[in-house]
């Protein structure tokens, strides 16, 4: 009895055993089975999440890229007569021209003419529909002709409203006409860790599409421009994106793309963009007076010593020091004192005179902004109207030779007998300012110009009155005379930085 007792015992263990070993199989089964079905649920909602990721950055790209144009430059330099001849050997010729022929260097050297071309290429954004264009000042920097290529690959010149070297944009027209642009939008609002888009034209290939995040803001001391304010990012940005839009999700551009850092020259994964606030303010001064208008609080100001500020008692270790208020200024009227530390401006920190002078810049003509400061040891805030920082006025030789790079005077009996223009009249120009668009253009010293923009101008008053005349970003069309031969020299008047 005992030994079937056992048995029954043993049987109903291993019985028991196996029913819970089949359960536990039955339960693991069925989770294996139902994480399958999560699992895989999880994987299809991921992959539909990032379906309708790669949709947006279609859909932006689609939207923007109408507006994205490819900037070809042409540049004409050297020219083997121009430079060897008449810039480096100058008279040393002389004796060679009197036993050769007076036209020795042309046929040794080749005429002023016949220069080597340089070409340039980048990138840049159609930003208002009647053909406003911005891009890079580094990019359109001593051309004498700018091709622009539309989406569509139609061909068009552009010519040059203005630029400004000191935050690295230029602003350029199309011809008449309408345009796809892309619309401007709010680089102060965008956030370190948000998608963007970058568009160009690498390396000549046509327009390319890269994605990045903002890696960060308020990026200085790159080296790029004067008043430097960037947008750092790690979309992929080459030689030739120079000038093309950094896109946000909403596809509004938050900057012009104008700067990498590398080791290589090629995409190491740091990209700089001008902001386009900062952009948004240079073009409309660009258009407004064809000259840059910048932000003053009237006041000059200098970097903040540690002694400086221990002896002010600000108790920190930033900011700038108003080393003078100018009487009767927007800061004097504000209440601004010569010792005051100045450490925020409309809610942005103020470090040193580099970003004191970078947001000041970016600050509306006319717009109360709050400016914080310490004095006697203690925060104030005081309300500052903005000013328009002055400027000197140019009368006519400035404006000419500022913008087009070229002095002139009264074409006098003697410079005519020994010039040759006995029987000419006009005015004689006495000198080009090297690399300027008249050099560009190959004027030289002792041109006669006996036309302007299709008019006379027989004396200096004459020319005077006709250049006055002619507005920031129009043509400039030059009728000259130079040895017996007359030629047409085709410049824009602009401010050449």
């Amino acid at each position: 009895m005992r030994e079937r007792d056992s048995v029954r015992k043993t049987f109903s263990h291993r019985a028991i055993t196996g029913q819970r070993a089949a359960f536990q199989i039955l339960v693991l089964a069925g989770a294996f089975l139902l994480g399958v079905s999560i699992n895989g649920q999880t994987w299809a909602d991921d992959l539909a999440s990032l379906r309708e990721t790669s949709d947006a950055f279609v859909q932006i790209s689609r939207k923007v890229t109408p507006s994205v144009v490819n900037i070809k430059t042409f540049r004409k330099v050297g020219g083997r007569g121009y430079d060897l001849s008449d810039r480096v050997f100058g008279d040393m010729l002389e004796p060679f021209r009197e036993f050769f022929g007076r036209d020795f260097t042309e046929r040794f050297f080749g005429t002023p003419d016949e220069r080597m071309v340089q070409q340039g290429l980048g990138s840049g954004v159609i930003v208002r529909d009647e053909g406003v264009i911005l891009t890079n000042n580094h990019v359109i920097r001593g051309a004498d002709e700018i091709l622009v290529t539309l989406g569509d690959r139609t061909e068009l010149k552009a010519r040059v409203i203005g630029s400004d070297p000191r935050t690295d944009i230029a602003v350029l027209r199309l011809p008449e006409g309408t345009y796809p642009s892309a619309v401007l939008g709010d680089s102060d609002a965008i956030e370190v860790g948000e998608w963007v888009i970058a568009i160009g034209n690498p390396f000549g290939l046509g327009q390319s599409v890269t994605v990045g995040v903002v890696s960060a803001k308020g990026r200085a001391n790159v080296g790029v421009a004067d008043l430097e304010d960037f947008i750092q990012t790690d979309a992929a940005i080459n030689p030739g994106n120079s000038g093309g839009p950094l896109i946000d999700l909403d596809g509004r551009i938050v900057g012009i793309n104008t700067a990498i850092f590398s080791r290589s020259g090629g995409y190491q994964g740091i990209g700089f963009a001008v902001p386009v606030n900062m952009a948004r303010a240079v073009m409309k001064s660009l258009l407004k007076t064809g000259r840059i208008v910048r932000s003053d609080l009237g006041i000059r100001v200098q970097g903040a010593t540690e002694a400086l500020l221990t002896a002010l008692g600000a108790g920190r270790t930033s900011g700038v020091i108003v080393s003078e208020v100018i009487p009767q200024g927007v800061g004097d009227e504000a209440g601004i004192l010569r010792g005051d530390l100045i450490t925020r401006i409309k809610g942005r920190e103020i470090r040193d005179t580099d970003s004191y002078y970078r947001i000041v810049s970016l600050l509306p003509i006319g717009e109360e902004v709050p400016v914080v400061v310490m004095r006697d040891g203690l925060p104030l805030t005081v309300m500052v109207k903005v000013g328009e920082l002055p400027s000197r006025p140019q009368d006519t030789s400035i404006r000419l030779r500022t913008a087009l790079g070229f002095s002139v005077e009264e074409l006098t009996e003697e410079n005519a007998e020994r010039l040759g223009y006995r029987y000419d009249s006009g005015v004689l120009i006495t000198r080009v300012v090297r690399m300027g668009q008249a050099d560009r253009s190959g004027l030289e010293p002792g041109d006669l110009i006996i036309g302007l923009n299709d008019a006379r101008s027989p004396d200096l008053d004459t020319f005077r009155e006709l250049f006055e005349g002619i507005d920031w970003g129009e043509e400039v069309r030059l009728v000259v005379k130079r040895a017996g031969r007359t030629f047409t020299v085709t410049m824009v008047l602009r401010q050449e930085g």
